[in-house]
């Protein structure tokens, strides 16, 4: 492996093994005369208490890993949200996983039969389906947007597909059954 690849990795480990321990020093700092006993099994903490640990970890790590980026010269945001040894990504992982609910309430998707057993056009139908809202998911995540996901329609989203291939500005319903481009 050349040497400048290397030696980036290494630094990459050293700052995400700082971030670790920043991580695990906040959580320890948790435990005090004032906060958690530290003779407490993690068990018996309450919701609470596990929540100050999650959080002192995520603060702690997230403060590392902003010096990193500092040190660095790049946004936070490179330093932050993006885990290249992860796959998928945390950030990306929680995008996908606020569609799920949109995905399950799709009309047209043959769920009580399994995947092996759907036509093309039906695994067509939902990997598109999947990938708009993926992709919207993704977008709106860039822009700082909260509930436009649900805030849609079926028919304004079969509209916008529909216009995205060519199609008319019209839902399923609005074409008299007809079906629709995608």
């Amino acid at each position: 492996m050349a040497a400048p690849v290397q030696k980036l990795r290494n630094a990459e480990a050293e700052w995400m093994a700082k971030a670790t321990q920043s991580a695990i020093d906040a959580m320890r700092d948790v435990i005090s005369e004032h906060g958690v006993n530290s003779r407490a099994s993690v068990g018996s903490l309450s919701d609470l208490e596990m929540g100050w640990f999650a959080c002192a970890a995520i603060f702690g790590w997230i403060k590392t890993k902003a010096e990193h980026a500092v040190a660095e010269g790049v946004g936070y945001d490179e330093k932050i949200m993006f885990m290249p040894d992860y796959f998928p990504e945390p950030w990306d992982a929680g995008a996908v996983a606020s569609i799920l609910p949109a995905l399950a309430d799709l009309k047209g998707i043959p769920w009580h039969k399994p995947i092996g057993e759907w036509s093309s056009k039906e695994v067509i139908r939902f990997t598109w389906n999947a990938y708009f809202l993926i992709e919207r998911a993704i977008r709106h995540r860039a822009e700082g947007a909260e509930g436009k996901l649900t805030q849609d329609s079926q028919a304004r989203t079969e509209r916008e597909m529909s216009t995205r291939h060519g199609g008319p500005l019209m839902s399923r319903k609005e074409m008299d059954d007809v079906e629709p481009p995608f």
